[in-house]
């Protein structure tokens, strides 16, 4: 019986994938399987396959029952920009390329995975096509303009595409590519701490069980102790007097253009507690921690509390700008000079990072920065709730 159990239950994780190749130019005479990231959730996490008549095959099994990502390239390493990138799951996965390996379609009993993973991404997918099918022109190849426009879009894409991430992992933690992308956003340096814990504490018990939820347990309390690290270092740095930005100072005025394109000044809410919020669009952290400060915008504003946001986006992203404010629900001032990380006043304050953010009380004097999450909910209850 408990042989028969441990074999039913390794045929449950198996994977069978079926894949055809039409149109390409140069076939591949075999095709390599390698995991996307080494965590050893295959049992075998480096495959091959000979393509016969257009045709190829792989058959393996899961260490867990959680999907894995993999590479699949005609070379060992998964190197090379014509690869197949894909979220393998127990069941059947039917693959076809058209003209080239990466213009793939997936379907099967085992495909809900991966269609998740596209779904995640959201609208940054089309955005991604979009660069990868530029950079495939021989125009992109000589043209450096090009080149560092999509550069910057690429950049600004990533940031949209953690976003969207983490919005669908907040509503669905349940689905079967949830572990998978916490795994992702909990290893990149993009999200802020608090939203990387909101999303491991709604992860299944049983995957937080499993050798994937273990790994991004251990994963996230490495990334606590490194921040933790540098928070000291940067306190130690504050001490000693090196920051720009001492409280007890006046703040710096602010004038830049509202939405609208009409000039707003920091000096306009003297007489409030001001949060001067540095975010952009693009920012994922500064997304995620949004909804915490319209929170407590709503909790304190008849209080005599406000925020006077300030943009780093520029002037590609404008219309991001505007779009995330009313997607967001930021209901209070909002400005920017559209010039990004040249901003004048982020250059007045040494913001060298977002988000950040300074409280100002109504005497216009700086009494505390970098507040976020609870810090900044215990500092309003400490002064509104007296």
């Amino acid at each position: 019986m408990c042989f028969l159990s441990l074999a039913v239950h390794a045929q449950n994780l198996s994977y069978h994938i079926s894949g055809k190749l039409q149109n390409l130019p140069s076939a591949p005479s075999k095709l390599y399987l390698k995991e996307a990231i080494p965590l050893g959730l295959l049992a075998s996490p480096i495959d091959s396959s000979e393509v016969k008549n257009g045709e190829y095959h792989f058959d393996g099994k899961l260490n867990t029952d959680e999907p894995d990502m993999v590479v699949i390239s005609s070379n060992i390493t998964g190197q090379g920009t014509d690869k197949i990138t894909l979220v393998v799951d127990k069941g059947k996965i039917d693959i076809a390329s058209d003209a080239k390996l990466s213009n793939f379609t997936v379907t099967g009993t085992g495909s809900l995975a991966n269609q998740q993973f596209d779904d995640m991404k959201g609208d940054s997918k089309r955005t991604t096509d979009s660069i990868r099918a530029v950079m495939a022109t021989d125009a992109y190849k000589t043209d450096k303009e090009l080149q560092q426009r999509l550069t910057r879009k690429m950049i600004q894409n990533a940031g949209k595409t953690i976003f969207n991430m983490y919005s669908y992992l907040k509503a669905h933690p349940g689905n079967r590519i949830s572990p998978f992308g916490t795994y992702t956003l909990v290893a990149l340096p993009l999200l802020n701490q608090p939203g990387k814990d909101t999303l491991i504490s709604l992860l299944p018990e049983k995957v937080k069980a499993d050798k994937l939820g273990q790994e991004i347990i251990k994963l996230n309390d490495k990334n606590k102790a490194t921040r933790d690290s540098l928070i000291k270092a940067a306190q130690a740095k504050a001490a000693d007097g090196q920051s720009k930005i001492q409280l007890g100072t006046k703040a710096t005025e602010i004038t830049q253009n509202n939405p609208e394109g009409k000039p707003v000044s920091l000096s306009a809410l003297k007489g409030k507690y001001v949060l001067v919020d540095f975010w952009a669009s693009w920012c994922a952290p500064c997304r995620a921690e949004n909804p915490n400060v319209v929170k407590l915008y709503k909790e304190y504003n008849a209080k005599g509390f406000t925020v006077f946001g300030v943009s780093l986006d520029a002037q590609s992203t404008q219309q991001a700008w505007m779009n995330a404010i009313e997607k967001d629900g930021l209901t209070w001032t909002q400005v920017s000079d559209l010039k990004g990380w040249a901003n004048s006043a982020a250059k007045d304050y040494d913001v060298r990072s977002i988000p950040q953010n300074f409280l100002i009380d109504p005497n216009g004097v700086i009494i505390a920065k970098d507040l976020r999450g609870d810090d900044l909910a215990k500092k309003l209850a400490s002064i509104f709730n007296k």
